[in-house]
């Protein structure tokens, strides 16, 4: 009787850390202008991808907030459809546009 109940305590004591780890890499998404915005990283909820942008025309300093605000426009743009941007590298070049179901 006590042997299964150590068991039960210590798979018990297993499955909370293993949650504990599982969720650790879970975050609360920021949403910019309407759109769920994910920067090298996967939504974990189901999507489906609409189309890419990618930068283009003149661009004045380049910098991390300039590209971000172009890929923006022309997502608002292409993809009104579109309720999330998957930016998948830091030089923000181009974004995956999608729809989060």
């Amino acid at each position: 009787m006590k042997k299964s109940f150590f068991v039960t305590m210590a798979l018990t004591a297993m499955l909370f850390a293993f949650k504990q780890e599982s969720q650790k890499d879970l975050a609360r998404v920021n949403r910019v202008q309407g759109f769920y915005i994910f920067s090298q990283c996967q939504p974990l909820a189901d999507y489906a991808v609409l189309g890419t942008v990618k930068k283009t025309g003149v661009v004045m300093t380049g910098s991390p907030t300039e590209m971000f605000n172009i890929l923006i426009k022309k997502v608002q743009k292409e993809y009104p459809n579109a309720n999330g941007i998957i930016f998948d590298d830091v030089a923000m070049e181009h974004a995956t546009c999608i729809e989060l179901k």
